[in-house]
């Protein structure tokens, strides 16, 4: 098997990952609004480009702007998200308190997991196969032989193998997170 990869398997699993890290799961990150975009200075830009955001206490974020006059904008985009949380500003900041997940919620985020590793592995297939198409062209065009053809195939699956357990156990240990009481 060659010492590199022939598929962008880091650039997939980071992909997973940061979609995973947008699940909320009881423990607050301040990962959990990093799609939300705002509305500021004439551009859309993420929360933590204009704000600093920590967690005082589990289940609840802080959002201190560092310019008080996007507050406004910050407080309707996250309004405007499927966060789910409303907003409060306090003076100090916008706190966002998350309310204990029940177990219907649970299972939602559970379903979410299962969508975005099946998102993940249609990446996988379209790379593998792109990959094929690409070795297949050279054999037809008698850059390679057959038998490098075959090898080639044999790397590529061991390698989508290897890279599908790998996102399965970020799943799988994102599922039990969510499961934990």
């Amino acid at each position: 098997m060659p010492n590199y990869s022939i598929l962008p398997a880091q650039k997939i699993k980071d992909f997973l990952a940061h979609k995973l890290s947008t699940i909320h799961t009881g423990r607050v990150t301040p990962a959990t609004i990093d799609f939300i975009s705002v509305e500021a200075y004439g551009t859309k830009l993420s929360i933590k480009e204009l704000a600093t955001i920590s967690v005082p206490e589990p289940g609840q974020l802080l959002i201190t702007p560092f310019d008080k006059s996007v507050t406004t904008a910050i407080e309707k985009a996250i309004r405007d998200s499927t966060l789910g949380v409303n907003p409060v500003n306090d003076g100090a900041g916008i706190r966002l308190n998350f309310p204990p997940l029940t177990e219907e919620n649970r299972k939602n985020r559970v379903k979410e997991v299962h969508k975005m590793l099946e998102e993940a592995r249609i990446s996988l297939r379209q790379h593998r196969q792109d990959a094929l198409k690409d070795k297949k062209k050279e054999k037809d065009d008698g850059l390679i032989s057959e038998d490098e053809l075959k090898n080639f195939e044999k790397n590529l699956q061991t390698e989508v193998d290897n890279l599908n357990k790998e996102l399965e156990e970020m799943a799988k240990r994102k599922e039990e997170e969510l499961m934990k009481f």
